[in-house]
């Protein structure tokens, strides 16, 4: 995602601005939103979001490394996805509709921002050994081919019965 990052340490703001083309343009801004707590979005008048502005910004983001690396300050869903690993509609599904995934900042007609750091601090949480759901040791069955799954499942309910009856005993 292309974007432009201005950082006021003084005023503890960060403005992130994604459209960089209207940078030095006066007058693009027609509104602002409030959306969040610390986050206000700037619309045009067109209703096309030009920038996001964050208050409190050094306690949701490195602004050292915001100001290095402007474009790795928010993500979209495609971002997103490639960041947890996984295909942008499965992104979608089993992640940023859950409950426990980070709030994104901003939700447009063309997607939904999230910070970059909510999501790398949501990974890190998740993938602490000993997590609920993410075991710590990868058990036996974890590691046993489904072939293999399957073979044991039908062994144990065949060794149930009696191999010396016929299939009516066996059924009763």
């Amino acid at each position: 995602m292309l974007s432009t990052v201005q950082i006021d340490t003084e005023n503890d703001l960060a403005y992130i601005l994604l459209r960089p083309e209207l940078q030095d343009r006066r007058g693009v801004v027609s509104r602002s939103v409030r959306v969040a707590e610390d986050f206000v979005v700037d619309l045009d008048h067109d209703g096309q979001i030009v920038g996001i502005e964050i208050l409190h910004a050094s306690s949701r983001l490195n602004l050292k490394r915001a100001g290095e690396a402007p474009c790795d300050v928010v993500a979209g869903v495609a971002e997103a996805a490639e960041m947890v690993g996984i295909k942008k509609p499965n992104f979608v599904r089993d992640y940023a509709n859950k409950t426990d995934f980070p709030a994104p900042i901003v939700a447009l007609a063309s997607g939904r921002l999230w910070l970059r750091s909510d999501i790398e601090e949501y990974l890190r949480r998740r993938r602490k050994p000993g997590c609920i759901g993410i075991p710590t040791k990868p058990t036996a069955e974890m590691s046993m081919p489904t072939s293999a799954k399957k073979r044991e499942v039908l062994e144990s309910v065949t060794n149930r019965s009696d191999p010396t009856q016929s299939g009516r005993q066996r059924r009763r």
